[in-house]
């Protein structure tokens, strides 16, 4: 930020603007094309001003690192509508990111073609767009940037921003396939929880963020920011803001994980740091865990402990918990609005992906044919 303050200064400026921003933006951009800088010089100068105006515009700063970047470079008014549209939204980091990669594909598709802005781009253009795109990605992704992009034409048109009118173009309905995933069985479970040495720190930390994820089915990221006002030890109830949806979710603490958390409060849990989440680092600084990587790798090596065997893409990640607590509520007998509910999804059709049902899980539904009376006959 002193990069800015100095160009603020050698410029006369005295009040905070994204135009000059953007404009020492593009300055370090020339320097970076000149080779004068490096594109990592380049890319956290960038960053760094977007943060900037990101909290001029929307009165809101995240301090994330900024681990992908971007091959997608735009003009700067591009850049500040990107900006202005994603500040706009709602949304975890990760749909954050999702959305902000589909647009700036986007506009610089039609930079690439001559429009440096969408106000005299065509339907033919975007259907273009729409085709070629289609032809290198997954149905699934598909679906996501059709989704991104009406949102984002929708944007336009709110803020009075020049651009064809194109909402009923993304539109289109687009089907994602669900296919049917693992998840981590109670046997595997259990064989995790065995291995865990909960003497230690570390050990009661991660058997208290498994179990909350086993029993829970909350995410990694809601798990590392869930803090301990979040817990109501009298309802027996976790209550917290999705990060992924950002609705209010409401779900049970079983007794073996509060005695878990309880365990990992009293004993293991740094004191004194003034940090409000439940799950902190173990190792200096002892703040809150920036990170939902670190859980998947801690779940992964406990996994390697235990035996068991992972294959890429086997769905027995961290996020095999969720989907474990989904396939145990549906033979339960538990509706799906009630597990949609559970997963804090919105709709059942998003809760869908979760459900797996293998031979054992058919039998515990089949129906027991002992009281149905069978009768010999003949056949006429």
């Amino acid at each position: 930020m002193g990069q800015f303050r100095k160009y603020y200064v050698q410029t006369g400026q005295a009040a905070y603007s994204p135009e000059i921003t953007d404009e020492y933006i593009s300055l370090n951009k020339e320097r970076y094309e000149r080779g004068e800088v490096t594109y990592q010089s380049f890319k956290k100068t960038r960053y760094v001003g977007r943060r900037m105006n990101e909290f001029f515009l929307s009165g809101q700063f995240r301090y994330t690192s900024q681990k992908r970047g971007t091959s997608f470079m735009l003009s700067e008014g591009n850049e500040r509508i990107v900006d202005q549209f994603l500040c706009s939204r709602s949304c975890g980091d990760k749909s954050r990111y999702d959305a902000g990669w589909t647009v700036r594909k986007y506009l610089q598709y039609m930079e690439k073609r001559g429009h440096a802005s969408l106000s005299d781009v065509t339907h033919d253009e975007v259907r273009e767009f729409i085709l070629k795109t289609a032809a290198s990605i997954k149905t699934s992704g598909l679906h996501n940037v059709l989704l991104y992009l009406k949102h984002f034409h929708i944007f336009l048109k709110d803020s009075g921003i020049p651009a064809p009118d194109c909402v009923e173009l993304f539109s289109y309905k687009v089907y994602r396939g669900m296919p049917i995933q693992s998840y981590v069985t109670d046997e595997e479970l259990e064989r995790i929880l065995g291995v865990i040495d909960t003497e230690t720190e570390t050990g009661k930390r991660n058997r208290a963020i498994i179990l909350v994820g086993a029993t829970t089915g909350l995410r990694a990221i809601d798990i590392i920011r869930m803090k301990l006002t979040d817990i109501d030890w009298r309802k027996g109830e976790i209550k917290l803001v999705q990060s992924k949806t950002g609705t209010t979710t409401h779900v049970p603490l079983m007794k073996e994980t509060g005695e878990a958390l309880k365990d990992y409060i009293l004993n293991a849990r740094p004191k004194g740091t003034g940090c409000g989440e439940v799950f902190l680092r173990v190792s200096a600084p002892k703040t809150e865990i920036q990170d939902t990587t670190c859980i998947g790798c801690m779940f992964r090596s406990y996994q390697e402990k235990a035996g068991i065997r992972r294959q890429p893409f086997d769905g027995k990640g961290f996020h095999g918990l969720r989907r474990r607590l989904a396939k145990k509520l549906l033979v339960s007998g538990s509706p799906l609005t009630t597990v949609s509910q559970m997963l804090g999804h919105d709709d059942t059709d998003s809760a869908r992906q979760y459900l797996s049902l293998n031979t054992d899980d058919l039998r515990e539904c089949a129906l027991d044919f002992s009281v149905i009376p069978l009768e010999r006959g003949c056949l006429s």
